[in-house]
């Protein structure tokens, strides 16, 4: 999988730079994964995921380290001084990591199978709910549109990932037959090539988007703050070198998610900002993340 979502962004990126690509394809792009494939990845995982008491570490270290981020990112931008959509953007990818394609083909590469439990629950009930949850908030309160309470209640509410979190709930006791899961499997593997490729398409490595401040912020929020937080916590614990705590400072090593880029494109905020985060963020990811998994 890690292949192919490398693979798709590239060639999205590679298309962007000979062809003009339609602003059709992104937008049927974007509505696929919000609308279809990232709603569907919502029920068919949420409804199934069972949730123990030896998930408490990854699950913790998750919602810990997007908590951290956020406040971190929210003061650096106020201090700034930098734009809504610009807040916005850093909100949703400088905190949301790919934990899923990229991040658990990693955890088990660089750390081995056992770990993969506790990297599953780092991102299923942790970084994953964070897209169906904080995700809508920040589209909502700082996208477009997003003017006053109303408004923002109203986006929370009709965003597809959030109807489909609420929709899990009612079909954990439904049991639906297999060839359901099966097709709601199907949508939801299309979610990491779609999104990367629409990231891809709207890649452009510019030397002064990539060192700009804010992308360089997001960069280090997200990638340094967040796994050197996890690390001090496993210290300060007492629990250095226990595989739940090795697993959540890769996780939390892992670059800036696609679909929240792709999120934070549709939500009318920082295209620039968002899309550079990914890009750069994904190519970064194959030397940091193997240093961090060296440093473990």
């Amino acid at each position: 999988m890690i292949g192919i979502v490398i693979g798709v962004f590239l060639v999205g990126w590679a298309a962007r730079s000979r062809i003009e690509v339609p602003a059709r394809v992104l937008s049927l792009a974007d509505s696929w994964v919000l609308r279809i494939a990232l709603p569907a990845m919502v029920v068919s995982t949420m409804a199934r995921i069972e949730i123990g008491a030896d998930l408490v570490v990854p699950i913790a270290s998750a919602w810990g380290v997007m908590a951290l981020c956020a406040a971190v990112i929210a003061l650096v931008c106020r201090r700034a001084g930098w734009t809504r959509e610009t807040t916005g953007a850093l909100l949703l990818v400088g905190v949301l990591g790919n934990t899923s394609f990229l991040g658990l083909g990693m955890t088990e590469g660089l750390l081995g199978r056992e770990h993969l439990f506790a990297a599953v629950a780092y991102d299923q009930p942790g970084t994953f709910l964070a897209l169906a949850t904080w995700g809508a908030l920040v589209a909502s309160r700082w996208g477009s549109g997003g003017a006053g309470w109303r408004p923002v209640v109203t986006r929370l509410v009709t965003f597809p990932p959030f109807i489909a979190l609420l929709v899990s709930i009612p079909v954990r006791r439904l049991s639906p037959p297999e060839p359901v899961w099966g097709i709601l499997d199907a949508l939801a593997r299309t979610v990491a090539p779609v999104a990367m490729a629409a990231v891809g398409l709207r890649f452009v490595p510019r030397l002064r988007g990539i060192g700009s401040p804010p992308v360089l912020v997001g960069v280090a929020v997200k990638m340094v703050l967040a796994p050197a937080a996890v690390a001090l916590a496993a210290v300060l614990a007492g629990a250095w070198g226990e595989t739940a705590w090795e697993s959540s400072i890769l996780q939390a090593a892992a670059p800036p998610m696609a679909s929240a880029g792709l999120l934070a494109v549709a939500a009318s905020l920082d295209e620039d900002v968002s899309t550079t985060l990914v890009g750069l963020g994904t190519l970064a990811a194959f030397a940091w993340v193997p240093l961090v998994s060296l440093l473990l």
